[in-house]
C-alpha cells in the first residue's frame, strides 16, 4: 500500500502539532499563542494549494515540504525555550 505525497505532508504536519502540544504543556508549562501553534497546518495548507499549480518545479516536492515543517515545529519550540 503506497501513500499519496498529500497524506505523508498531512501526517507529519499532525506528528508536528501533536510535539508542539505535549512539549508545550508537560516541558513549558504554557499555553502557546493559537497563530503559532498551528503555524504546521498553515505550511500543509500551502502546500495542498499550491502542488497542482507548478507539479515539474523542483521545489514542490513533499520531502520538501516536510522537512520545512518539521523545522517550523523546532524553531517555534526553540523560541519558546529562549
Amino acid at each position: 500500500m503506497k501513500l499519496a505525497d498529500e497524506v505523508k505532508v498531512a501526517l507529519i504536519t499532525a506528528a508536528c502539532v501533536l510535539t508542539i502540544a505535549i512539549v508545550f504543556k508537560n516541558i513549558f508549562h504554557a499555553q502557546p499563542d493559537f497563530v503559532l501553534s498551528n503555524a504546521p497546518v498553515y505550511l500543509l495548507i500551502l502546500y495542498l494549494i499550491t502542488r497542482g499549480k507548478s507539479r515539474r518545479s523542483e521545489c514542490n516536492k513533499p520531502l520538501y515540504w516536510s522537512i520545512s515543517i518539521i523545522f517550523v515545529t523546532l524553531f517555534i519550540i526553540g523560541f519558546y525555550a529562549i
